[in-house]
């Protein structure tokens, strides 16, 4: 079809005797046609924004049919942590889960999305573990799931390599073989934590590690690890300081070798004035990530939600996402052009971001996951190639809970092939009267290529800098309404056939019934004939859906 046009507007302009115009011509067609099939290919990402059980989602895996989703979780044992993997379709609906028990020790924590390796014939994942509840010390782990079953085949633990001191693996890369790990261990009680590197190697149980000098008083953790083209690595690391007097907290970057030596140190300066501000201060930046840049060098993106002022850290009033450029000269590094990100992103509000994930596409364009210090909302951001912002999007989940503490807290990206992306984690509500039992729950966003989940209305605005979305509750449709006996619930799901388990409440909050669904699409039943006279609210949950209604019980 495409050519057949081609060939008419060639044919066209024959007569007009004009090679030029018709080149210019040309161009403009090829133009529009490539944006049409953009346009489709864009509109053609799946979306949705979904609960599931769990605790905290931080990893995806996608295959031809389905996602796996690598989590934490309580549900089943809320005093405990152990791993749990989930399935859902390519729409989002829930399939079934895969949960790992232990009744030996007290549970499990893995930390990011880089947490996970997988292999041909198992999931490797870098973690710690607890021996029981009121123990302080954290044991660093190897898991190896099975990645047919996701049974845990075996579990390699490695605190005798650390002194039995609290000793954290926070995330690891697999490189020739061997694995590398890179981690936080603590050396005293008065907050002396270093960062480490390490390397296991399976094939020989080796194992070798190598930890770097912190400032005094200071908890140093490593937040990525960037191979560099010597075969070392460009470390971003945070230097806690927040247990001296005055607080401090600030970002740095250690290149190492392949062997884990430190070769230079570089420590970002904080600001020192911001208009308008009354106190002494710095700057406290955090969460530092590195990214490859175009001419060979890197960028450096982190965020400066508090202020060093006086004794004790403050919001800072002008909060932003930096970016600036770091050059390797082998013994050192050159680190120019600092500037915010705050008026290319075109942020209204002020979130005091964190950085929980971040990843850079083949183009070389950079994206972050930052969620509010506060936990409050969570944000998408695009950074161009060149070091220009690009887009923000920030994700809150039940605006209208009202509840003096929740959290919608993303920690993980994870691109798709239909060009759009998984952003993972978790929603956490204390009691209220959307949620009277609380809520704690894993959350996915599937967005398209612009970091949107509603069908409509922003694909043609992919440039625009800034956008909110919200996670409202679905109200379902109860009949009849009053009733004596029985209620039956009606609700607009679009997923397939899955089991709805719900719960019934006072407008108190309390809870006086529960139970779940036959199979159905769209509604089911409830007998209330038990149930005293009085207004109640129904919450059901299903499919990684959530939907509520209120009743009359006569």
């Amino acid at each position: 079809m495409v050519k057949l046009l081609l060939n008419s507007i060639k044919l066209s302009m024959e007569p007009f005797g004009s090679l030029l115009l018709y080149n210019e011509f040309m161009k403009k067609i090829l133009f529009f046609i490539v944006m049409f099939y953009s346009i489709i290919v864009t509109y053609a990402q799946e979306r949705f924004f979904n609960l599931y059980p769990g605790w905290i989602t931080k990893y995806v895996l996608e295959s031809e049919n389905n996602y796996l989703l690598f989590s934490d979780d309580t549900l089943y044992y809320p005093n405990s942590i152990t791993p749990i993997f989930s399935k859902i379709d390519l729409l989002g609906n829930f399939i079934e889960s895969f949960r790992y028990v232990n009744d030996t020790i007290y549970g499990f924590s893995i930390y990011t999305s880089d947490s996970y390796s997988i292999h041909d014939d198992c999931i490797i994942a870098s973690g710690v573990y607890k021996e029981f509840t009121k123990d302080y010390i954290l044991n660093p782990i190897l898991m190896y799931f099975n990645n047919s079953n996701y049974y845990c085949d075996s579990i390699i633990d490695f605190k005798s390599y650390f002194n039995d001191r609290s000793t954290q693996f926070k995330f690891h890369n697999d490189l020739e073989g061997k694995i590398h790990l890179f981690g936080t261990s603590q050396y005293s009680a008065d907050w002396n934590t270093r960062t480490f590197f390490a390397i296991y190697d399976p094939q020989t149980g080796t194992f070798t590690m190598k930890d770097y000098t912190k400032p005094t008083t200071c908890i140093m953790t490593p937040y990525q690890a960037l191979p560099t083209s010597d075969g070392g690595y460009l470390l971003s690391c945070e230097q806690d300081m927040t247990y001296n007097n005055p607080e401090s907290v600030s970002s740095c970057i250690l290149k190492i070798d392949s062997e884990g030596n430190e070769k230079w140190r570089f420590v970002i300066p904080g600001m020192d004035s911001i208009p308008g501000f009354p106190y002494d201060f710095t700057l406290a930046y955090y969460r530092p990530r590195i990214f490859n840049a175009p001419d060979g060098n890197y960028w450096v993106v982190w965020t400066d939600p508090m202020v060093n002022s006086n004794l004790y850290l403050q919001s800072n009033p002008q909060s932003t996402i930096r970016i600036a450029k770091l050059e390797d000269t082998i013994t050192g590094c050159i680190f120019t052009g600092e500037k915010d990100l705050k008026t290319e992103l075109d942020n209204p509000a002020q979130n005091w971001y964190l950085i929980n994930d971040s990843y850079q596409d083949e183009n070389g364009d950079m994206y972050l996951l930052l969620q509010n210090y506060w936990g409050i909302n969570s944000a998408f951001v695009k950074i161009h190639s060149t070091g220009v912002g690009a887009w923000l999007r920030t994700y809150k989940c039940y605006p209208e809970n009202d509840v003096e503490i929740q959290e919608t807290a993303l920690y993980g990206i994870c691109p798709t092939e239909d060009n759009g992306f998984m952003l993972t984690g978790k929603f956490y509500s204390y009691p209220s009267t959307l949620f009277p039992n609380g809520m704690i729950a894993s959350c996915v966003f599937k967005t398209d290529s612009c970091g949107c989940f509603d069908a409509e209305g922003c694909n043609p605005h992919c440039a625009d800098s800034y956008a909110e979305y919200f996670v409202n509750m679905s109200e379902a449709s109860i009949f009849p309404n009053p009733a004596s006996d029985k209620i039956t619930v009606v609700f607009e799901y679009e997923g397939g056939e899955t089991e709805f388990s719900y719960k019934i409440y006072t407008l108190n909050g309390q809870l006086l019934a529960d139970g779940k669904s036959e199979k159905t699409t769209q509604t089911f039943d409830v007998v209330i004939d038990e149930l005293p006279s009085g207004y109640y609210m129904i919450q059901f949950w299903g499919g990684g859906k959530i939907f509520t209604g209120k009743f009359v019980k006569e």
